[in-house]
């Protein structure tokens, strides 16, 4: 049975406010909920609740079973896909509850002292991937579940956006009018903002390697250089798609982020944004590392991203 749940899954994943007094209390009701049994977890920094080890799925490839976990709330399906001379390392993702796409940070005032595999583990993360390293620069506009750690936004970069329903928004360049639409919406609050980027599709449109990015030292190589990437996706309503591509390697070269963005684009991504890649470059799932990274060459980082499940333990 849980064969069939794979391949079934796989088959439909596979596509042809920062307010001043915001509510941070999450209420569930019938029609949001597949199962009683989901309870939404608390927007603050703390940790999901543990993944069921009966939930994993083992790869069978004779079978076309890719490897996955998959409780009421939660599917993930893990997936390697070659491109070019490149190693894609995928994870599709569908929750039940915005809550369970999630941020987690090295301590809590967000410096660079941890690994993500550390991170990942102490957060009871199902899956996880880096984040945009905050820790590492001085400028930008930083929430992390409703954490506010800088608010300093700066046109040389793109933003991410991640509201209270699970949905993406990418402003470009932080235009200020379009930051501000957001920030003052009377529906909309955000737990996470992103400052790294370049944003790779917004609104179901391809983009290109921006020249602001370019013009800014060009740092992360962007279109001249193939390089360990990270990204993450939103795919439908609380559906996405996290990517680490594996570079510096013989076997898989990296990509650059017009190539990042064609593919995620190609999978049907309508809003895709690109994390900080090369060195700090990794995908952990169920224990262990899935990127072709080992745990004593990981690079310490300031924050991750994570998806946990919303299955609260019996004995909690």
């Amino acid at each position: 049975m849980r064969k069939f749940l794979a391949i079934l899954l796989l088959t439909m994943l596979i596509p042809g406010a920062i307010a001043e007094g915001f509510d941070t209390s999450i209420d569930i009701s019938t029609e949001e909920a597949i199962s009683t049994n989901i309870t939404p977890l608390p927007v603050d920094l703390s940790g999901g609740y543990v993944p069921n080890p009966e939930g994993y799925i083992e790869a069978d490839e004779a079978n076309g079973v890719l490897q996955g976990y998959e409780d009421e709330s939660l599917t993930v399906t893990m997936e390697r896909v070659k491109v070019g001379d490149s190693t894609f390392n995928v994870a599709r993702v569908k929750i039940a509850h915005p809550s369970q796409l999630r941020t987690g940070l090295a301590n809590e005032k967000g410096t660079k002292n941890n690994k993500i595999s550390t991170m990942a583990k102490n957060h009871n993360a199902v899956v996880a991937i880096g984040g945009d390293f905050f820790a590492d620069a001085k400028n930008g506009y930083i929430v992390r579940q409703y954490k506010e750690f800088r608010k300093s936004p700066k046109s040389v970069y793109d933003m991410l956006l991640v509201d209270n329903n699970g949905d993406f928004h990418i402003v470009l360049r932080s235009d200020a009018e379009e930051l501000k639409a957001l920030l003052t919406s009377e529906t909309l609050t955000f737990p996470n903002i992103f400052n790294f980027g370049p944003a790779l599709i917004k609104d179901g449109v391809l983009l290109e390697a921006p020249q602001y990015y370019v013009d800014n030292g060009n740092r992360y190589n962007i279109r001249s250089k193939s390089e360990p990437r990270c990204a993450i996706g939103q795919l439908g309503e609380l559906e996405y798609m996290f990517v680490v591509v594996d570079g510096r390697r013989k076997d898989s070269d990296g990509c650059s982020t017009d190539e990042l963005a064609q593919w995620m684009f190609e999978q049907g991504c309508v809003q895709a944004y690109n994390l900080d890649g090369g060195n700090s470059a990794l995908m952990w799932f169920g224990g262990e590392n899935y990127s072709d990274k080992t745990t004593k060459n990981e690079r310490t980082v300031s924050d991750f991203i994570y998806i946990s499940t919303a299955i609260k333990p019996e004995e909690e």
